[in-house]
């Protein structure tokens, strides 16, 4: 397999458990399931971006490059694993979020004290994070310089032979168990990474089906078919790619403020000490509690992190109870 000659940074602590959890919530949707334990990759606040990083980093060190420009908003997770990473390795990190500076991200927070410069673009449209990304590193090379240039969350065939891996891991824990796996889905890099993982092992009894977060279906559909047969060359799969799909899980949009997602996420805390952040797994989660049994077989979630984001969350809701509560005694 040409997977195991790519070039690798080992970050994180693999493989990660799958739990079975009798009971995730309370609801009948999230009863009896494994969950693959994403949140626990070790590395910094852990999360599934990790498993991205050990390639995307190995690479841009053997290009010799001397600073990574990575597209990633206030509260991208995968931006501020990197700039973490790349400070350790020596590497420079400029990090484009969309939009106006501004305060109470923990990711961005942390990409800043990890030594990363910040620039915003002062447009609400995310993919304005890719063009001035492309633009930046198009002036760096004119000065000389080495820049690489990661996409929103890391969304290569590169950065995807991490969750390849991640597949060969999974097979391996399943012992032969046939499962549906549902996983979040924001850029499609994971999701991508995986399908082309299980066309090189014994996988065939496993499905899966992603849910965007963010993107309409047939667009990300469209991207993780792209990028699944673009990795699965890279890591020389030459089986036929598994049974996989996407579906809607966006809500009013992409990041928070779903109320029923926010509603499950308080439910899975309480009920299972489960962490579910507002932007990827409380939305992911509340998909699957709503559509469980349209699932064939045993289910099997993904949870991929986003502790800072539900960190922010906590933190900001707490602030607007206080709020009122001040309010209603002054």
């Amino acid at each position: 397999m040409a997977l195991a000659s790519l070039p690798r940074i080992p970050l994180g602590i693999f493989p990660t458990p799958v739990h079975h959890v009798a009971d995730l919530a309370g609801t009948p949707g999230l009863r009896d399931v494994l969950v693959k334990r994403d949140d626990l990759t070790g590395f910094a606040w852990g999360g599934n971006k990790v498993r991205t990083l050990e390639y995307v980093l190995a690479d841009a060190l053997s290009l010799r490059s001397d600073t990574i420009v990575v597209a990633g908003g206030p509260t991208s997770n995968f931006a501020a694993l990197l700039a973490v990473a790349a400070a350790g390795q020596g590497i420079d990190v400029v990090q484009v979020c969309y939009g106006d500076p501004r305060a109470g991200a923990a990711a961005l927070a942390l990409s800043r004290s990890a030594g990363a410069q910040v620039e915003f673009t002062g447009s609400a449209d995310r993919r304005s994070m890719d063009l001035r990304a492309g633009e930046l590193a198009g002036r760096m090379r004119a000065e000389g310089r080495r820049p690489y240039v990661v996409p929103r969350g890391g969304a290569t065939p590169i950065g995807a032979c991490g969750f390849a891996v991640a597949a060969t891991e999974l097979v391996a824990q399943l012992a032969g168990r046939s499962v549906t796996v549902v996983i979040p889905v924001g850029s499609g890099g994971s999701i991508a990474g995986l399908v082309a993982g299980l066309a090189s092992v014994d996988g065939d009894g496993v499905e899966v089906v992603g849910v965007s977060v963010s993107r309409p279906v047939a667009e990300i559909e469209a991207q993780v078919a792209k990028r699944a047969t673009e990795c699965a060359r890279l890591v020389g799969a030459g089986g036929p790619l598994p049974r996989w799909r996407v579906v809607d899980g966006r809500g009013p949009g992409y990041g928070g403020g779903w109320p029923e997602a926010d509603r499950l996420a308080g439910a899975l805390l309480q009920h299972s000490g489960f962490v579910a952040d507002p932007v990827y797994n409380a939305k992911a989660l509340l998909w699957l509690n709503d559509h469980r049994g349209e699932l064939p077989g045993p289910v099997l979630y993904w949870s991929t992190g986003g502790a800072l984001a539900a960190a922010d969350e906590l933190t900001t809701t707490a602030a607007a109870i206080a709020a009122v509560g001040e309010e209603a005694t002054s």
